[in-house]
């Protein structure tokens, strides 16, 4: 019987290849009338088409971080210490001056500019996976860090309760925008062409386009954001391989990108300025096109599937969440309670955000672990010990706000040992 391993890596070998892949590679301002407006700005580490970073790789090894990383051969699923940004932009810096980040404004909307690279165009290639491309998550935090982890973005809500609560998540949207296409030959791009054709920058605007039509994420920044500030963004990507589409992979592939971009916040008069070409070309994109409007839902942009991104992850991963997982086994004991698997909350749209909720002004108290009762974690070397775990469910319940009377506490239910072997063998029942 091959190996779980083999199978692992024919099921991922048997994919079909998109050689390119997408990252965030230009912000611009969107105004009122959804008119691109400002100069130009760009993500942590830029790399232009056709240029080399300073590790010698070329634009799209450079700019495209894959999680799992493409290297790592069978990992079908990223882990809790899978690292958000690529190694070029885990430090808040910019590649050069001619890649600048985007001056904005608080409250602002941002388009997050992408090339589909035939992941729009030609779907029929990757069958197994999403509609419209997957969604495009963004997440906005004051508090970067040079070593985030993706586990850790991902809990982030959008009330910004969610995680460790450093960061909020902004926006949900197809990774198709219903505009972009690579300028090829295929069905949807050919409609797409006659519907809004894209031109290079300083090239007569008529005719057949004569460039690709990037893919936009829409973005609204919060209102808080200080001045003179810079914000973090997170462009994350999910582009999962659904359960049962691939042989081999009953329950999937992860796979992930993201961009890592700080934007600087100013005031109108400087982040919103109406610039021509003329004004801007030094910060151009060596393929810099002249599209100057935004899709023309930018500031409703929603996502087919607008759940958070943890529900779907079918990972071991999840086993960390309380109610995750289905591939988790039995985590840890860490004497406190695990975090749960964050919600979507009401349907999500880019011009609103959801409110904090509210305490309710009774609250009943419950204990997130067993009082006095904590497994001891084995030890390196104790092969065969037994694990017992003993749990004991207590409910308090709060005495209504109107009447003065003492709290009732029912009788807790008789315990249940459960007692695992090594082997597996697992027995149960009540002491």
């Amino acid at each position: 019987m091959p190996s779980l391993r083999k199978t692992f890596v024919a099921a991922l070998a048997a994919f079909p290849i998109v050689h390119s892949h997408s990252w965030g590679e230009q912000l611009r301002n969107i105004d009122d009338k959804g008119k691109y407006v400002g100069a130009y700005g760009y993500p942590r580490g830029m790399v232009d088409r056709g240029q080399k970073g300073p590790d010698g790789k070329d634009t799209d090894n450079s700019m495209t971080w894959r999680m799992p990383e493409s290297n790592t051969e069978g990992k079908v699923f990223i882990d809790a210490d899978q690292l958000l940004c690529a190694p070029m932009q885990r430090e808040q810096q910019q590649s050069s001056e001619k890649f600048p980040r985007l001056k904005t404004v608080p409250g602002g909307f941002i388009a997050i500019r992408y090339q589909e690279n035939g992941h729009v165009t030609l779907p029929q290639n990757n069958p197994e996976k999403p509609e419209k491309g997957g969604t495009v998550y963004v997440y906005g935090t004051k508090e970067p860090k040079t070593d985030e982890k993706l586990f850790d973005v991902l809990q982030w809500t959008q009330d910004g309760q969610g995680g460790d609560k450093r960061g909020v998540l902004l926006a949900m949207n197809d990774y198709d925008d219903g505009r972009c296409y690579l300028n090829n030959e295929t069905p949807v791009a050919m409609e797409r062409k006659v519907a809004d054709p894209a031109y290079m920058a300083n090239t007569p605007e008529t005719g057949p386009a004569n460039s690709v039509m990037y893919c936009e994420t829409d973005v609204k920044l919060p209102e808080d954001v200080e001045l003179d500030k810079a914000y973090t963004l997170y462009w994350v990507w999910q582009w999962t391989s659904l359960p049962g589409k691939t042989p081999g992979l009953d329950k999937g592939k992860d796979e992930y990108y993201s961009t890592c971009i700080d934007v600087d916040v100013a005031s109108p008069n400087v982040a919103m300025q109406a610039l021509d070409f003329a004004d801007m070309s030094e910060y151009a994109m060596g393929q810099q096109d002249a599209v100057g409007t935004a899709v023309s839902d930018w500031s409703a942009r929603t996502a087919l599937y607008n759940e958070m991104p943890l529900k779907r992850e079918m990972g071991p991963v999840t086993s960390l969440l309380s109610g995750g997982g289905s591939d988790g086994g039995i985590p840890s004991a860490t004497g406190t309670a695990l975090p749960s698997i964050p919600t979507g909350g009401p349907p999500f749209s880019n011009s609103t955000r959801s409110a904090v909720p509210t305490t309710s002004a009774v609250a009943i108290p419950t204990f997130s672990a067993p009082p006095g009762v904590m497994p001891t974690p084995s030890q390196p070397g104790n092969e065969g010990v037994l694990v017992v775990t003993t749990t004991v469910m207590v409910t308090v319940t709060a005495p209504a706000a109107t009447q003065p009377i003492p709290p009732v506490v029912t009788t807790p239910p008789a315990s249940i040992r459960s007692i695992y072997y090594k082997n597996g063998a697992k027995f149960r029942g009540l002491i």
